[in-house]
């Protein structure tokens, strides 16, 4: 959990790596110097082998052994958890006959397949309209708008950068520390909350109800909403994202998920300044503060916690099964799973 929500630290380090870039440098050079790191991620993912589940599910189970002892050595438990990868691919590929799409339909009415899926797309869903790439794609009229000109815009666009990056840092500890849940719906509650206040203050302030000299008091609202979305509904995502599929299915949920994430954010971003001209920042903060207690309300009945649960644990719960499976194969799969995940050994 708490490597997963360091996902969350390298979006808040990126975002204000990138706005220091284009306070202080020329934006030929800022654009350079962040083109920089695609250039580094790139050699860096080219000497990286492939996942070994990509292997295995093409066959290919010596260079599948090879790259999973480079990615997670070669210890005991390691060893034990390859075989069950390999042994599930095996075994995946073996039942697979008949056209692939035949296959996929399968795939996807099977409970552990498809209850996961829907949660990361209502996930994926409140990770973009919460703002999450709005904020750093628009942060300097947007707070140009919430302050009303009292603070200069770049440097409120870098107090939020800091308030990320600062968050971000506290977010890995909470994430090992607290229930996925417990983090995910205090940082919606917070950010709702700071949404609608946000919204109310800046309505007043228009309406000529707050004096000039504390036309900036919308800002405190809007810091603790960039705390919130930061604290839970940055991390939680990817966190939930790395424990909620099955191995057999983690690959193609995945990326069914990830497809989804990619189709809100072009809305979401696309959106965004349409919104902003039409119904100012006022309205588009009521806005996302009633998508995200939609979705936060669907996420509340559907999604399971997590944390201190194996992957046998969370496959048990959306199939609705316990250890006892009918299926002997299944059982005995599920069974060598739970033993490598607690720790046990094979003649325990």
């Amino acid at each position: 959990g708490a490597f997963l929500a360091t996902i969350a630290f390298s979006f808040a380090t990126g975002m204000l790596v990138a706005h220091i870039f284009g306070t202080l440098l020329y934006w030929r050079t800022a654009g350079v110097a962040c083109g920089s790191f695609y250039a580094v991620s790139l050699i860096l993912i080219s000497l990286s082998p492939e996942t070994p589940p990509y292997l295995a599910s093409k066959g290919l189970y010596t260079e599948c052994r090879k790259s999973f002892r480079w990615f997670r050595g070669c210890d005991h438990v390691s060893e034990k958890e390859l075989n069950i990868l390999l042994n599930s691919q095996k075994r995946e590929i073996s039942v697979t006959t008949g056209p692939r799409w035949r296959h996929y339909i399968d795939i996807a009415k099977r409970q552990e397949f498809y209850k996961p899926t829907v949660i990361m797309m209502f996930m994926f869903i409140l990770f973009q309209i919460s703002g999450m790439t709005v904020v750093p794609s628009y942060t300097v009229p947007m707070m140009k708008e919430v302050t009303g000109g009292a603070i200069e815009s770049y440097t409120s666009m870098l107090m939020v950068d800091v308030l990320r990056f600062a968050t971000a840092i506290l977010a890995c500890i909470v994430v090992n520390k607290l229930n996925r849940r417990t983090v995910l719906f205090l940082g919606v509650t917070i950010s709702v909350a700071s949404l609608f206040l946000t919204s109310i203050l800046l309505y007043l302030r228009d309406f000529g109800y707050i004096p000039d000299e504390y036309k900036w008091v919308p800002i405190i609202p809007t810091m603790f909403y960039i705390f919130g979305k930061t604290l839970g509904i940055l991390p939680i995502p990817w966190a939930i994202a790395g424990e909620i599929f099955p191995l057999a299915y983690r690959s193609l949920g995945s990326g069914i998920s990830g497809m989804f994430l990619s189709i809100m954010f072009f809305v979401v971003v696309k959106t965004a300044p349409a919104s902003f001209r039409d119904i100012g920042v006022s309205g588009t903060f009521c806005v996302y503060a009633f998508c995200i207690s939609l979705c936060g309300i669907f996420l509340y009945f559907l999604l399971p916690e997590t944390k201190g649960k194996t992957l046998y644990e969370i496959e048990c719960h959306f199939k609705n099964t316990n250890a006892n499976i009918k299926d002997s194969s299944e059982n005995y799969r599920m069974l060598e799973l739970e033993k490598i995940e607690t720790g046990r050994d094979e003649g325990e």
